[in-house]
């Protein structure tokens, strides 16, 4: 906490552009109302087991050279069907929100797909997708990376 603290006070003191007396002040104020706003009853660590881990670099890097492939299709030689967007929403089923925001990542890192929304309360996870798709077999595709996420991170537990 110390450590995150005084990275905030160099960053405020950076932004200000010099040191002074009035600057240094105010950064402690602010770090301190950050750090009280934002702070946690316990933080929640997460152990990577590393075959899991590869196991998804894979799945990802594969889902990165075929969606490349797809949306340069979709530029040099467009069509209704690879030139068509929507929006799909998936319901995520391992009851963990840091499991979502890694899937929502993994999926905002492959071409041709935006993740737009992940609802806290109800994991349920929006997706713009470029190209004709069929929802269930989409569906499929995000429990799998879903499921690869979750085997690749786990909470410790103290």
């Amino acid at each position: 906490m110390i450590t995150r603290s005084m990275a905030l006070l160099l960053l405020w003191i950076a932004l200000w552009g010099e040191v002074s007396v009035a600057n240094v002040l105010s950064g402690v104020l602010v770090v301190a109302i950050v750090s009280w706003l934002f702070a946690h009853d316990r933080p929640r660590r997460y152990v990577m087991r590393p075959v899991p881990a590869l196991r998804l670099l894979l799945h990802v890097l594969v889902s990165l050279v075929g969606s490349s492939v797809r949306v340069v299709f979709a530029v040099l030689f467009p069509t209704r069907e690879r030139i068509a967007t929507s929006v799909q929403s998936v319901a995520l089923q391992q009851g963990s929100v840091f499991v979502g925001a890694v899937v929502a990542n993994a999926i905002t890192l492959t071409p041709g797909t935006m993740s737009l929304d992940l609802d806290e309360s109800t994991l349920v996870l929006s997706v713009h997708v470029l190209g004709l798709v069929d929802p269930d077999e989409f569906r499929r595709d995000v429990l799998q990376l879903e499921n690869l996420v979750a085997r690749a991170v786990r909470e410790r537990t103290p």
